[in-house]
């Protein structure tokens, strides 16, 4: 096939698109399975503790039938349901700091064994409830909207508290909440 016929344009179009259709596919795919709780509790090994502490705290076990996964908690913008093209690439970013630290602390050796991430707890807690409150609480707010709490029988004054908190950056979720993502 000649260099310069139309037939051989055609045919490096047709190939660049096929493989840029496969690799935007398999990106997507990594993508969202680094992002499955599967992967952070069981590929990911400096989350071992992280993991079996989230099994055991309120979003791991949700009577609701409404899954929580590690990302809608630790990622920006993953709990909220429509984003932005810009927001995206934020949420990539974000995710792929998170990775890179804690690849670094499997080679450095500093959280490659359930003791050693148990040991850092307090650190790592801190570094995501600084984040957390930098961002105003956006993954907790992307799930729970504090204007819409229904009341409850049993504590008929949280949704007037949640509801009263609702505009207010400052609210921080944390600090009653201490056990919602993990129950150490």
């Amino acid at each position: 096939m000649n260099k310069n016929s139309k037939w051989y344009a055609g045919a490096l179009v047709l190939v660049g698109v096929v493989v840029g259709v496969a690799l935007v596919s398999a990106g997507t795919s990594v993508v969202h399975w680094s992002g499955s709780t599967q992967f952070c509790g069981t590929f990911c090994h400096s989350m071992d503790a992280a993991y079996a502490s989230f099994q055991k705290g309120q979003h791991g076990k949700l009577n609701s039938g409404y899954e929580v996964g590690c990302v809608d908690c630790h990622l920006k913008y993953e709990s909220v349901k429509s984003i932005s093209q810009a927001q995206v690439v934020g949420l990539l970013w974000h995710k792929a700091q998170s990775g890179t630290r804690s690849l670094i602390g499997e080679i450095q050796g500093t959280m490659d064994t359930p003791e050693k991430q148990i040991a850092m707890r307090p650190e790592l807690a801190k570094h995501v409830t600084d984040w957390m409150k930098s961002v105003n609480y956006v993954t907790c707010r992307g799930c729970h909207d504090l204007n819409n709490f229904k009341p409850s029988k049993d504590k008929p004054m949280v949704a007037q508290m949640h509801k009263a908190m609702a505009d207010n950056p400052a609210t921080d979720c944390v600090a009653c909440h201490t056990e919602a993502g993990h129950k150490y």
